[in-house]
């Protein structure tokens, strides 16, 4: 089980500077782009748009967001978290952060690094309460990560 936390730990991690890198990443191309100051006030709107656009599209316009996804699939005493939220939450926050949108990072690195937990443990055919311990690893190892805050990591996942 150790190993198995660890690598949930490591891949949690390295999304969450995925993650990160990619806001930067979007924020400094914005930077380079030569428009009024006015135009900048456009650029939330439009990351709004192409992430409703890719849920939409590429997901079927159905989601469950957040640390209520988390909540809720450790409620139902599953703790199972699709794979595509693996990966979605990455994909839409930093689309929408990097273009200006005021949503933050807790929450997308949270459901990312829960997802993480949850299918490594589906795919190590761990039980229950061994799922839900993967999931705090997850989403301790993303805002340990995400925020440079090891501490409130483990505060976090001990809380929820």
């Amino acid at each position: 089980m150790m190993v198995i936390a660890t690598l949930t730990g490591l891949a949690s991690g390295l999304v969450a500077v995925l993650l990160k890198t990619l806001v930067h990443f979007i924020q400094h191309w914005i930077k380079e782009i030569p428009v009024s100051n006015l135009a900048y006030l456009l650029f939330p709107a439009i990351g709004l748009i192409i992430t409703v656009f890719i849920v939409r599209y590429f997901f079927g316009g159905q989601i469950e967001k957040g640390i209520a996804m988390v909540l809720k699939a450790i409620a139902r005493k599953s703790s199972f978290i699709p794979l595509n939220h693996t990966y979605l939450h990455v994909v839409t926050s930093s689309v929408t952060v990097g273009l200006g949108g005021s949503v933050g990072l807790e929450a997308p690195i949270v459901a990312t690094g829960s997802a993480v937990g949850s299918n490594v443990s589906r795919i190590s055919d761990l039980n229950y309460q061994e799922r839900t311990l993967l999931i705090a690893c997850g989403a301790a190892a993303g805002i340990s990560a995400v925020f440079n805050a090891p501490i409130a990591g483990v505060i976090f996942a001990v809380e929820v």
